[in-house]
């Protein structure tokens, strides 16, 4: 990852970061880590600020955020293929809103494309339609990286309270939806929470059995009505999930049902449906970008209540999960570590004892300090109390480590390092 020097002198960013809305653009310039924001091109046709990410290993991402001025392919594809030009980014990405299947996922889930299409290609012939999709595929190790990615460490991911499980519960009653099949439901009914919070609602006079069905009394139906009227702004935390399928990309906004139907026609499993995504794979095989990747959080299902109220989250969400994947995707072929800061006067010898004798305590150790789970998950196997030695020294937090040790226990270990820290 190139982090020596302006990139936008060097004329190359690790990633170009596009962006189709306003709130977006903002959401993405406001993920914790990302800082230095550089405006460019202020007034000419393709503005854009660089900044940096920092990624858990102590290195930097060089980032360049970028936004046209309106929505859909006509708007992004110019600025896009202008920047990517401009900047020769390893990687062409972005992050932003959209429309998911109400089957397979929720509101504030975030999807990653793969593969990215446009849907509405293809002939008109009388009232049939044939498509002629060209699909642009997802790296298959990037593929698995998303599987594999937990969004739990994320500022905006958080574990359903039984209140919230209520709220979610009732409103699923409300908008006629079943919720022992909604895909969200393991995530607020974890378990075997299931039947004692049901018989809690019962008692509680909010739901009744009826003709076969739990159903909403009219104090349940009050009492959601109420929710949904006082939470105009949207949720800060979700218990969201990130999945990666087919996105597909169309020239309008959707409020239809039965979309879905329509494009599972030509594309098993779609997932999302938005504006740019094709754009954005289409400009990167185009310039033979190294990599792309879209990241879209989940706003609506394109029915025809759609709403704003988790517009903000799912914008939020998916810069958040789009930057952790950057900072774990991105080649290590093009990484130069910021340079390490010094070791605070402790000799190599004690360093040496300290990490030796860590074997058996160095997660508690990590979790005294503060080093995010998916950040320890990155540490490499059988080497762990080396790399977090690591991580507090390119943070200059070794001076943290006494206090930690006492209080995991090991005050041998404390004692060893006090007279150097």
């Amino acid at each position: 990852m190139r982090d020596d020097g302006d990139p936008v002198s060097r004329g190359e960013v690790d990633a170009l970061i596009i962006t189709a809305l306003k709130e977006e653009y903002e959401a993405a310039r406001a993920v914790p880590g990302t800082a230095e924001w550089r405006e460019h091109g202020v007034g000419g046709p393709a503005p854009y600020a660089t900044g940096r990410y920092r990624t858990g290993t102590g290195q930097t991402i060089s980032v360049a955020l970028a936004r046209p001025s309106g929505m859909g392919a006509r708007a992004t594809g110019p600025l896009t293929t202008t920047l990517t030009d401009r900047l020769k980014p390893t990687c062409l990405a972005m992050c932003g809103v959209c429309a998911g299947n109400p089957g397979d996922t929720a509101p504030g889930d975030v999807i990653v494309a793969a593969p990215a299409y446009e849907w509405d290609e293809g002939k008109h012939h009388g009232t049939a339609f044939h498509a002629d999709h060209q699909q642009f595929p997802q790296d298959t190790r990037w593929v698995r990286a998303v599987e594999d990615f937990t969004p739990a460490d994320l500022p905006s991911h958080g574990v359903a309270t039984e209140e919230e499980a209520t709220v979610w519960y009732l409103e699923r009653l409300h908008r006629g939806q079943d919720p022992r099949t909604h895909p969200a439901r393991p995530r607020y009914f974890p378990g075997s929470t299931w039947r004692t919070r049901l018989d809690r609602l019962a008692s509680d006079g909010l739901i009744t059995w009826r003709d076969g069905s739990l159903e909403l009394t009219h104090r349940g139906r009050d009492r959601i009505r109420r929710a949904l009227y006082i939470d105009v702004d949207g949720p800060d935390r979700l218990p969201f999930a990130v999945f990666a399928g087919p996105m597909a990309s169309g020239s309008a906004v959707m409020a239809d049902p039965e979309i879905w139907d329509r494009l599972e026609i030509t594309q098993r499993r779609i997932l999302a449906l938005e504006m740019e995504a094709a754009t954005v794979a289409t400009v990167a095989h185009e310039r033979q970008v190294p990599h792309w990747l879209v990241a879209k959080g989940v706003m609506d299902h394109a029915n025809l209540d759609k709403d704003d109220r988790f517009k903000a989250f799912a914008a939020r969400a998916s810069a958040e999960v789009l930057f952790a994947l950057l900072a774990t995707l991105l080649p290590a072929a093009t990484a130069a570590p910021d340079p390490v800061p010094p070791a605070e006067g402790v000799p190599g010898a004690v360093k040496l004892e300290t990490v030796r004798r860590l074997t058996y305590d160095w997660q508690d150790l990590a979790d005294v300090v503060g080093v995010p789970s998916y950040e320890t998950r990155r540490f490499r196997p059988g080497d762990e109390p080396r790399e977090l030695w690591a991580w507090l020294q390119n943070r200059r937090r070794l001076a943290d480590l006494p206090g930690a040790l006492d209080e995991i226990g090991r005050a041998d270990l404390a004692a060893l390092l006090r007279p150097y820290l």
